[in-house]
């Protein structure tokens, strides 16, 4: 242990001396600070790890100044082993960041660091007029609030509107003339009555599915047009995309994702959401590792794809697309809100949230949670032209209506459990996912789920008892 702290010291000094020779080629982003930022309290520093976060935070330092003439210093510095490397800087080197930004996943870890300030909230924001429930819950570990949520990141069921306008105004127009067709010339009463029934025209965003399996009645039921080739696609192999089928019912430390005696992954209605997943492949006829995300989003922006599962930052894409002199994306998008598997069961898709925390460690607490509550509240207007990305307080106005309805989907989703013993969760329902595409028994994988998350948690493999798998009794499961 000690011949590794050495070794960890000296590549710590090499690096931050190699970076300070290079400074004059990243003004005000070194991670030797300034002797001046560590000598007043009219200064702050705040930690990331995000390029794409630089400009918002240099610019929001500079509005705060103005503001309350308050010096913020912004560093960013490596991702590995992010949380080692502030806490050896602010118990060893004496420069630690007042604040931090990071994935709410990490906040058990980082509070029992003892680097998470306990948050007064004395500017009252912390509820759900100005946050989503689960911001609230992403920042939240044993009854505290630990961190402002400042942006978010989640899949999302986006839709070609051009088409869907295009299936409707077909399918309409196949049924008015097959309706009048129909009577011509019949005596029949039957007939007739029928005939005379008004026909009432379908509309667009009626028949947008609200639930998973309705994509697939949608998919009987209509018709695509001309150069569209698929109804429905998603990156198979990231479980971003794929947590949707069972994500309601994968309890991992329930809500906020941090008691240990909550886990219930083994469960009736995770082996039918699971199932639903598996038949999928089937009826879209899809390979694992046929398509990356990247060329399923191409294939959406031609006009291949009427709906697609994809990620927050697609917005961003699509908006910047639309202004390309050489490929520009030509087709009206929306985003449709799945909340259900089917008619009775619940979907919920995966989120990652992240928070500026502010060092338990740090001298100046108050006036840090004062500059993270401008980041994540007065100044999160700015968010999106800065970054791209979403911001988690609720907004007046949105640059575009898209961003409005994927705040919705976030307030439908689940974040990552905090539990430090469960860090690879991630990794481990992506594989449940990936076996159970194979055709791997469902039964056998949440079962499996649930002992190792639990012998992680409790250091004992825990052997559930057998829970009969469900028959899917679905429209698209068809008699032999």
């Amino acid at each position: 242990m000690h011949i590794r702290k050495k070794l960890f010291s000296i590549l710590s000094i090499l690096a931050m001396t190699i970076v300070a020779l290079l400074g004059d080629l990243f003004p005000g982003h070194s991670l030797i600070e300034p002797e001046s930022a560590r000598d007043t309290d009219d200064v702050l520093t705040i930690w990331y790890t995000d390029a794409y976060l630089e400009e918002y935070i240099r610019n929001a330092a500079v509005v705060y100044e103005e503001k309350t003439g308050v010096k913020v210093v912004s560093t960013r510095v490596s991702g590995l082993e992010y949380l080692e490397q502030i806490q050896k800087a602010t118990i060893d080197d004496g420069y630690g960041p007042d604040l931090f930004v990071l994935s709410n996943e990490s906040l058990e870890k980082a509070y029992l660091s003892g680097l998470c300030y306990e948050l007064k909230d004395s500017h009252r924001v912390l509820n759900s007029t100005y946050f989503p429930e689960v911001s609230l819950d992403a920042i939240s570990y044993s009854d505290y609030k630990l961190g402002y949520p400042l942006l978010f990141e989640c899949s999302i069921f986006l839709y070609n509107k051009t088409l869907l306008d295009e299936i409707v105004s077909n399918y309409n127009e196949n049924a008015v003339n097959a309706n009048s067709n129909y009577g011509e010339g019949s005596t029949d009463e039957t007939t007739v009555e029928e005939t005379n029934t008004e026909f009432v025209p379908i509309i667009a965003e009626e028949i947008l599915p609200t639930s998973i399996v309705e994509i697939t009645n949608f998919a009987l039921k209509y018709n695509l047009p001309e150069g569209c080739e698929s109804y429905f696609k998603w990156c198979v192999s990231d479980v971003l995309y794929d947590y949707w089928f069972a994500g309601a019912y994968l309890n991992v430390g329930g809500e906020k994702g941090d008691v240990r005696d909550e886990i219930d992954v083994y469960n009736t209605e995770s082996m039918y959401a699971l199932s639903v997943f598996q038949d999928f492949k089937e009826f879209f006829s899809m390979d694992l590792d046929k398509y990356t995300y990247d060329d399923l989003l191409k294939d959406f922006e031609a006009g291949k794809i009427l709906f697609i599962e994809a990620d927050t930052n697609v917005i961003n894409k699509l908006e910047a697309d639309k202004k390309s002199e050489e490929n520009p994306f030509v087709y009206e998008y929306g985003i449709t809100s799945i909340g259900m598997l089917n008619d009775t069961l619940k979907s919920k898709g995966l989120s990652v949230t992240k928070i500026v925390s502010v060092n338990g460690l740090s001298e100046n607490k108050e006036l840090a949670e004062d500059f993270a509550k401008f980041l994540s509240v007065d100044y999160a207007s700015n968010l999106y032209s800065r970054t791209g990305k979403l911001a988690c307080n609720y907004q007046k106005e949105y640059a575009y209506p898209q961003i409005e309805d994927a705040v919705r989907t976030y307030e439908n989703s689940v974040s990552l459990p905090k539990i430090v013993e469960t860090s690879n969760y991630w990794v481990l329902c992506e594989m449940v996912y990936t076996k159970a595409w194979d055709g791997e028994d469902v039964n056998k994988l949440l079962k499996q789920l649930s002992g190792q998350v639990k012998k992680q948690i409790f250091g004992i493999y825990v052997e559930e008892n057998y829970i009969e798998t469900p028959v899917v009794s679905e429209d698209y499961v068809f008699d032999e």
